[in-house]
């Protein structure tokens, strides 16, 4: 696939009536072009263009991932745990995607891809199965047991699925580890011309999660630290993604899919994400989505990383920043509240954020090189029994980027940061735990945070002070959609 633009494939389908006759006579159809699975999926651009649609599904304008969800992770205020029906599009949109998904793989199985170069059809095949990992990773993390429709599975319209239809939660992601070392091993490695496309080394850091998660909760089945460490080790070592070493510019829209982005949801001019007026101050005229924690603020570590990833302070008119004394700092703002400035001014134009018809230019990362930093770091730790020098060196490379001062137009980032370095002389258990908060901090707002929480288990910790009254041990799984819970049953305590 060229690239991973957010593109939407539209399906033109011919259809021509041959009428005979008059009003009482028999109605004769005769379909000439229809696009159908058999007609369609015969080359690699068709199937291309259809993994491209189930990437749209996700994140399109107005809809998807275009503005982080507000899950109660405990960072972004409006989340509740009292979960209902606002929870069911994410099983709608991931099986939408997979459904788009699964015809490329049949058809590859089918042999009719065969006269195209072999390696090109099984780095195609690679994609296909990369993607479906991803939308299948993100199901059984929210919703549990759930069924497995791969390019097998019988017609659901005609064979509905039925309770035995939900999977284990460990045999899921056995499919999803298949899935993952079928496209490691064969999808082509980083293209710099075509810089959003997924590569083998994203592959391999989506199964290095894959593999640390089956190690946290739920399923807890230690032995795949290690597989996760070595995982993440090999990206690290031998991938061409390079962290950044500049904080200021790293989520700026003049900086998409830089050496540190590995796999992105993309948009352009011709399908925009969401404007930046979505989220932003109230003073700008914004929506006023995506308002920080007060709290969650508070305690993230004094460090030029805080003021380039949280929007504390803010200058009335972002077109003319002006003096930083006549700026508002949040506690006197309207709302109250800081803002999710990865997604807003300065990253934005002044222009992007301040047009509300226009496109924001926000390409929103899935999966980063410093959050397999941080895998490699857990996952060496618990591995054995405590921090190797290695995990701390990388560990520390996180950390000493957040501390380090940088000129932008924040003038606290121009101070080095206080925030403790680790050490091998820290327990397992600590050193475990400064890689938690350093998750925390690193990853805010991209889609991680509320993963980390369900499989560290302190869903009820995090929602404290205002949220943890709502909580019951229920909420680690979202409900399932209720039609589909007719024939497949639902969630315990729905």
């Amino acid at each position: 696939m060229k690239k991973y633009t957010h593109i939407l494939f539209k399906s033109v389908v011919a259809l021509l009536l041959m009428i005979t006759g008059i009003s009482c006579q028999k109605l004769i159809e005769a379909p000439q072009g229809q696009l159908t699975p058999q007609t369609f999926y015969l080359t690699p651009a068709q199937c291309e263009a259809s993994l491209a649609g189930s990437m749209n599904t996700l994140y399109s304008t107005w809809s998807g991932y275009t503005g982080t969800p507000i899950w109660p992770d405990g960072q972004l205020d409006g989340a509740s745990l009292a979960l209902d029906g606002s929870n069911f599009q994410y099983w709608q949109w991931h099986y939408k995607a997979i459904a788009q998904i699964n015809p490329v793989i049949g058809s590859i199985h089918a042999g009719n891809l065969k006269s195209y170069p072999a390696a090109d059809v099984a780095d195609l095949e690679g994609q296909a199965r990369f993607l479906r990992a991803f939308n299948y990773f993100t199901l059984v993390r929210l919703y549990g047991k759930i069924p497995f429709i791969d390019e097998n599975t019988p017609n659901t319209a005609s064979t509905p699925l039925k309770p035995s239809s939900r999977l284990s939660v460990d045999t899921v992601y056995d499919k999803i580890e298949a899935d993952l070392v079928f496209a490691v091993a064969n999808m082509y490695d980083y293209n710099a011309s075509t810089p959003s496309r997924p590569s083998k080394y994203v592959a391999e850091g989506l199964l290095a999660k894959v593999y640390l998660t089956r190690a946290t909760a739920p399923l807890m089945e230690t032995d795949n630290f290690a597989k996760a460490r070595d995982a993440a080790d090999d990206v690290i070592k031998n991938s061409s993604y390079a962290l950044s070493t500049n904080l200021t510019t790293l989520f700026s829209t003049s900086n998409t899919n830089n050496s540190e982005d590995m796999f992105c949801f993309q948009s352009d001019n011709d399908y925009p994400a969401m404007p930046g007026l979505a989220a932003g101050p109230d003073e700008w005229g914004s929506w006023d989505s995506e308002t920080v924690k007060v709290l969650w603020a508070q305690a993230y570590p004094e460090q030029p990383r805080k003021h380039l990833y949280i929007l504390l302070d803010w200058p009335v008119d972002p077109t003319n920043p002006g003096p930083f004394s006549s700026w508002i700092n949040y506690s006197n703002s309207n709302i109250g509240t800081p803002w999710a400035e990865k997604w807003t001014w300065p990253n934005l134009t002044p222009s992007q954020q301040l047009d509300g018809s226009g496109p924001s230019g926000i390409i929103m990362p899935i999966l980063r090189l410093a959050d397999v930093y941080l895998m490699y770091a857990e996952a060496a730790n618990m591995a054995g029994t405590g921090p190797t020098q290695l995990a701390v060196d990388r560990l520390n490379t996180i950390i000493n980027r957040a501390n380090a001062p940088v000129v932008s137009v924040f003038p606290q980032t121009s101070t080095a940061g206080t925030e403790a370095v680790a050490t091998t002389s820290m327990s397992q258990a600590d050193f475990n735990q400064k890689v938690w908060d350093e998750r925390n901090y690193e990853l805010c707002f991209e889609f991680d945070r509320y993963f980390d929480v369900l499989r560290e288990k302190v869903l009820q910790q995090v929602n404290l002070p205002d949220n943890a009254n709502d909580y019951d041990p229920k909420d680690y799984l979202f409900p399932i959609p209720p039609l589909d819970a007719t024939f497949i049953g639902q969630n315990p305590g729905y």
